[in-house]
C-alpha cells in the first residue's frame, strides 16, 4: 500500500487526526510494524485540528516534518491541489478540501518524494 492509501485509510477509520494519519501511513509504508507506526503517529497527536505550528494543515505539517529535506517539494505538491492554501483555517472553512483529502494529498506528496 502507498503512503497515501495507508494514511487515508487510517484517517477514514477515525484512528487519529490528520497529522497522526500521515505519520502512521508513512511509517507503515516504509516498513514499520503496527506498534512502531502507532508510536510515531502518537507524536503528532497535538498537530491536528488546526493546531499544528503556524496553523498549517496538520497533514502537511506531518509530511514536512517526516521528510524535512524534501519539505519544499512536499509543500509545492500539496499547494498544487489545494488551490495554493496550506493553513487549516483557510482550507476547512472555505471547503477547499475535506480533511481526508488533505491526508491523502500529503501522503501523495510523500509518495512522490520517496520514489
Amino acid at each position: 500500500m502507498t503512503i497515501a492509501e495507508e494514511s487515508k485509510k487510517f484517517h477514514a477509520e477515525n484512528r487519529g487526526n490528520c497529522a497522526m494519519s500521515v505519520a502512521y501511513g508513512y511509517a507503515r509504508a516504509t516498513g514499520k510494524t503496527e506498534t512502531e507506526a502507532l508510536e510515531i503517529a502518537d507524536k503528532f497527536k497535538n498537530a491536528g485540528r488546526g493546531i499544528a505550528p503556524g496553523g498549517v494543515c496538520g497533514a502537511l505539517y506531518a509530511a514536512k516534518t517526516l521528510v524535512p529535506e524534501k519539505a519544499e517539494a512536499i509543500e509545492e505538491t500539496f499547494r498544487r491541489d489545494s488551490e495554493g492554501f496550506t493553513k487549516c483555517a483557510e482550507i476547512r472553512p472555505n471547503k477547499i478540501l475535506p480533511c481526508n483529502r488533505c491526508v491523502e494529498l500529503a501522503g501523495e506528496a510523500l509518495d512522490l518524494v520517496n520514489q
